[in-house]
């Protein structure tokens, strides 16, 4: 099955850009085009084609104005806005492929890895092959994730005790993402666009001080358990070895590296 990568790229990330897309080009089984949404739309990266944040509906300016109502708490805005550019990627990116990848600009794969799971069913009829997406899974829990979901949706709950779908990255399919929104946005009389209710359905920011760095939403979360309660035949979940590791890592010397798929070289990390 054909698809695109998407990279979102921040400032925090621009120092190993070059290098994680060149792991994605070497160890990314079956992709056509490396698409990076780039808030510097003047950068230019090999083999890849760079999209400005600017053409996505909702800016950082939305979503600014909404937590500044909180004594002008701004420490999640861009990470917010991450998360819905990854969610439009496939409505707004021109000529993408109805399938796209997005991997966090600070993931390094270390190993051939492929993104879809090929079924031969045998029987008297003959030879059938259907195609799942992988979803690599992870054992993050964050209770506020879980309550952001249900205001966005009241259906929408975890529906794998043990398993997380943060794992960094995530295959998504433009259909299910915007049958998805639709869900969203009818439940809320259609009166406000999804990205403007994922915003406001974000409450964790109320529990804190400004400067406390909380985490009310997240969009891999969002998808991983809305494919699997509404879309379970088309998805298959997998363990692959992948660690959060600090800024400092060294992949080309660290002894356990051979062991594992994919690192997460994570600022925040410590």
């Amino acid at each position: 099955m054909d698809f695109d990568v998407v990279i979102p790229l921040g400032p925090n990330e621009i120092k190993n850009i070059q290098s994680q897309i060149q792991h994605v080009k070497k160890n990314i089984n079956g992709f056509r085009n490396i698409y990076v949404i780039s808030y510097d739309p003047s950068i230019i990266l090999e083999d890849c084609i760079v999209i400005s944040e600017s053409i996505f509906p909702f800016k950082m300016e939305n979503i600014a104005a909404y937590f500044a109502q909180h004594k002008g708490k701004n420490n999640r805005n861009g990470w917010y806005l991450q998360q819905l550019l990854k969610l439009y990627a496939g409505q707004v990116i021109p000529d993408i492929l109805p399938h796209y990848l997005v991997i966090d600009a600070d993931v390094f794969y270390l190993k051939p890895t492929s993104f879809f799971n090929r079924i031969k069913e045998i029987s008297s009829a003959g030879t059938k092959e259907s195609v799942q997406y992988f979803f690599t899974v992870g054992r993050e829990y964050w209770k506020p994730y879980f309550e952001h979901m249900k205001r966005l949706h009241p259906t929408f709950r975890k529906m794998n005790a043990q398993c997380s779908g943060i794992s960094h990255h995530m295959m998504f399919s433009t259909k299910y993402v915007v049958e998805m929104m639709d869900l969203v946005e009818k439940h809320h009389k259609n009166k406000k666009p999804f990205f403007q209710i994922f915003i406001e359905s974000v409450k964790e920011h109320l529990n804190h001080l400004p400067t406390h760095i909380d985490s009310g939403a997240s969009e891999y979360e969002i998808y991983f358990n809305y494919m699997l309660q509404y879309h379970p035949d088309l998805v298959s979940t997998r363990l692959l070895k992948w660690q959060n590791v600090r800024d400092e890592y060294d992949i080309a010397n660290e002894p356990n590296v051979h062991n594992l798929d994919y690192v997460s070289i994570a600022s925040w990390f410590k």
